[in-house]
């Protein structure tokens, strides 16, 4: 069987992710080391990823969720490149009703 392992550092961050090789009893035979072999949980909870030895966690400061909070919701306000196309198409097509005095 294989499945994602992570190494993490000291601190329980996430530094590299494996495909290990585990046998049929479950215990990993590949590659040799100290991994975390729990999967993270999907779809994904946190912003950043933290092992404190028995489970995964929130490792994200409250500066760091907010940051990232704002980022999206400036995201979600951007405009679509379809929204952009279709009111480009109008401003052209209420330009050319005004040129052709259909509107004014």
């Amino acid at each position: 069987m294989r499945k994602q392992v992570y190494q993490v550092d000291s601190d329980g961050f996430i530094e590299e992710v494996f495909l290990g090789e585990f046998d049929d009893k479950g215990h990993l035979i590949d590659p040799i080391g100290e991994y975390v072999t729990t999967d993270l949980p999907q779809p994904l909870p946190f912003y950043r990823p933290k092992w404190d030895g028995t489970q995964w966690g929130e490792g994200a400061t409250h500066e760091e969720l907010a940051k990232y909070k704002e980022q999206q919701l400036l995201e979600n306000l951007k405009p679509s490149v379809q929204e952009i196309t279709d009111a480009d198409i109008e401003v052209k097509i209420l330009t050319m009703l005004l040129e052709m005095e259909v509107i004014e």
